[in-house]
C-alpha cells in the first residue's frame, strides 16, 4: 500500500523566492507540486500537503493544520525554528538540509580570507577613487600569502571538512578544533578538543568558525581568546553570530589585538546600522549569504527527492532530526 493518498506525494514548497518547483517538475514521473511564497498561500495548501519544503515561512501552529503531512524537509541546516517534540508526537519526519550548502559556505570562507589577506576591498576602494595604490615599504602593511599560514578551523562537519581541504590546497597548515578530537579523519590536519581552542587560536594566522551554535560553542570566541591571539591574526565567521561575543571582537579590532575579521553572521541580524563593524576598514561584511548560490535550489531538490523516495520505502532518512 502506498504511503501517499494518490500514489505520488503532494508536495508543497513554501519559500519567498527559491524556485524548487521547476526542478521537481523535471523529475521522471514528477509528483504533484505547488509553490507558494507567503504564509497566506501556505495556509491554503497545508491541509493536503504530504511533503512540505520550507524554512522562513514556518510557524509552530502550522503542524496541526497539516493532517496529511508525512515529511517536512527544511531548506536550512538549522532547525531551531521547529519544535522537535511536536513532530515526534505527530509522527511527522523532520529533516534538515545540513551539508547542502557545504561547498558554498566553505568557498565563501576562503573568499573572505583572500579578500582580507590580499586587501582586495582596499583595492576596490582605490579603484573607485581612481587611485593607484603604491607598494608599501612597511612589511606589516603588505598583502599576505595563505601558503604556509596556520589556519585554525572550529567545527569539522560538512562545511569544516570541506574548508580544511581547501585550506590544505592553498598550502596552509591546518588545526581543527572539534568536539570529538579522537574521531578519525583522512585529511592531514592536527585535531584539538574544544577545551584547547584558546591554545590553538594563540598561534593561528586565521581562525575560521564553521561550528553549529550549541551551549558549548556559543560565546567561545571571546575576550579571553582574542587577548591571546596574534595582532596579525584574522577571524572568519561563517557559522552563527552567537559563536562570537561581538562586543569583545569589536574591542579587539579597535585596540589592534587582531588584524581583521570577515563576518557573514552576527548576534543580531540584520546587523544594526549603528554597529561599529560597518565602518571598520579591516572588516569584511556579508549579509548571512554564504550559502546563497545559484546551485542551492538544485541541491535542496536532490535531497528532497532522495528523502521522498526513502520515506515511501520505510528507509532511514538523510539528516532526520525528528
Amino acid at each position: 500500500m502506498s504511503l501517499w493518498a494518490e500514489g505520488k506525494p503532494k508536495i508543497v514548497i513554501a519559500h519567498p523566492f527559491f524556485d524548487i518547483k521547476s526542478i521537481v517538475e523535471t523529475w521522471e514521473n514528477p509528483p504533484s507540486c505547488v509553490q507558494v511564497s507567503n504564509k497566506t498561500e501556505l495556509l491554503e495548501h497545508l491541509p493536503d500537503a504530504e511533503i512540505l519544503v520550507t524554512v522562513t515561512l514556518w510557524e509552530r501552529r502550522f503542524l496541526a493544520l497539516a493532517p496529511q503531512l508525512k515529511l517536512l524537509q527544511s531548506i536550512s541546516s538549522g532547525v531551531n525554528q521547529y519544535d522537535l517534540d511536536d513532530f515526534r508526537e505527530r509522527g511527522v519526519a523532520l529533516c534538515s538540509a545540513r551539508g547542502v550548502n557545504a561547498a558554498a559556505v566553505a568557498e565563501h570562507a576562503i573568499g573572505l580570507t583572500l579578500n582580507l589577506s590580499r586587501q582586495l576591498a582596499a583595492d576596490r576602494d582605490a579603484q573607485r577613487a581612481h587611485q593607484w595604490r603604491r607598494l608599501s615599504a612597511d612589511r606589516a602593511l603588505r598583502r599576505r600569502e595563505l601558503d604556509g599560514a596556520h589556519a585554525v578551523i572550529v567545527g569539522f562537519g560538512a562545511i569544516g571538512s570541506r574548508l580544511a581541504a581547501l585550506c590544505l590546497a592553498f598550502g596552509m597548515r591546518v588545526t581543527v578544533v572539534r568536539q570529538n578530537a579522537a574521531a578519525p579523519t583522512d585529511l592531514d590536519v592536527s585535531v584539538e578538543p574544544h577545551e584547547r581552542f584558546a591554545d590553538a587560536a594563540s598561534s593561528a594566522d586565521y581562525v575560521l568558525l564553521t561550528c553549529p551554535a550549541t551551549p558549548e560553542t556559543i560565546g567561545m570566541l571571546n575576550a579571553a581568546v582574542l587577548d591571546r591571539m596574534k595582532p596579525s591574526a584574522i577571524v572568519i565567521n561563517v557559522a552563527r553570530g552567537q559563536i562570537i561575543v561581538e562586543a569583545d571582537l569589536i574591542a579587539a579590532l579597535v585596540q589592534g589585538k587582531i588584524a581583521g575579521a570577515g563576518l557573514d553572521t552576527f548576534e543580531r541580524e540584520p546587523l544594526p546600522g549603528d554597529s561599529p563593524l560597518w565602518d571598520m576598514p579591516n572588516v569584511m561584511i556579508s549579509p548571512h549569504g554564504a550559502g546563497d548560490t545559484t546551485e542551492y535550489e538544485a541541491r535542496v531538490a536532490h535531497l528532497l527527492r532522495e528523502n521522498a523516495r526513502r520515506i515511501a520505502l520505510g528507509e532511514s532518512l538523510i539528516n532526520q532530526v525528528a
